[in-house]
């Protein structure tokens, strides 16, 4: 096991050694040419979410004052209340802007979340390696889900391994950093992704695949990818199917442990590095 980790470990120096990241655009370039690289997250993030337009509508309408509760109307009432109160139609039009942005401000509420989320990890874990003093815990909305990490942690993980680590594939040129890698206390080896959202997306499946082909070139073959989904509120909105309405469930934390289809999930995100490449041609 020592010879694995170590060959896992010096993998990911000569990966790391292959590619420069640039932290402002959150771009990577080959060290030996300077050629641009995909990054992972991006070309993975091609998956349609056929439910972002339907979201999007739908914060919209709650920044307006609409409720999925049946009999919910304070929001309601306090936004007639404004539009009464309104004296010009530019009073009006900048309100109606207002509820245009709501969902893009919540994105980037949940992308700072996340982004605190995944710096406490990456010490936690990186700290654990080293065996050095773990940081303190999180407080405010971190706690919850930190919280229930560490007792899936403490249950599942019998040694982490990696954590940040920048990998590449300099034949395929992409490259991107893996959240952790760790031995399971079942001795299998598995590549992990931490996640603070609402819901596992599909996207996620390609994104680990794409990490894990990155150590094909060295041998190292894993046994599973985890895609651990950490949750920020103590509850999240689902849809009923059978009363066609929302409802409040308990927001846990959920884990998906993929132990087959890796080589599709490869294959898959291989062919989506062309059709992204295609594409950036157009947006950049």
């Amino acid at each position: 096991m020592k010879k694995l980790i170590s060959k896992i470990q010096d993998s990911a120096l000569d990966m790391m050694n292959n590619v420069k990241y640039e932290d402002k655009t959150h771009t990577y370039y080959s060290t030996e040419t300077g050629e641009w690289f995909q990054g992972v997250s991006t070309v993975s993030s091609i998956v349609p979410k056929d439910w972002l337009s339907a979201w999007g509508a739908k914060e919209a309408v709650k920044a307006l004052g609409y409720s999925d509760y049946e009999g919910d109307t304070e929001t309601a009432k306090e936004v007639m209340k404004q539009i009464k109160n309104m004296k010009t139609p530019e009073e009006y039009i900048l309100f109606l802007k207002n509820a245009k942005g709501a969902s893009g401000r919540k994105s980037k509420t949940a992308l700072v979340d996340g982004k605190a989320g995944h710096e406490w990890l990456e010490t936690y874990v990186k700290a654990k390696i080293r065996n050095t003093k773990l940081p303190a815990m999180p407080k405010g909305s971190l706690e919850r889900p930190i919280n229930q990490f560490l007792e899936w942690e403490q249950k599942n993980v019998k040694q982490w391994i990696l954590s940040e680590a920048r990998v590449s594939n300099v034949s395929k040129k992409y490259a991107g950093t893996l959240d952790a890698v760790a031995i399971l206390e079942d001795w299998s080896l598995s590549l992990i992704d931490f996640k603070f959202s609402s819901h596992i997306s599909e996207d996620y499946l390609l994104q680990t695949a794409g990490y894990q082909a990155c150590f094909e070139p060295y041998n190292i073959e894993f046994d599973s990818r985890v895609i651990i989904r950490l949750p920020k509120t103590l509850e999240k909105e689902e849809w009923d199917k059978e009363t066609m309405k929302y409802r409040m469930v308990a927001n846990d934390i959920e884990v998906m442990m993929l132990d087959k289809g890796y080589e599709e999930d490869r294959d898959a995100f291989y062919h989506a590095l062309p059709l992204k490449r295609w594409i950036n041609k157009f947006t950049k």
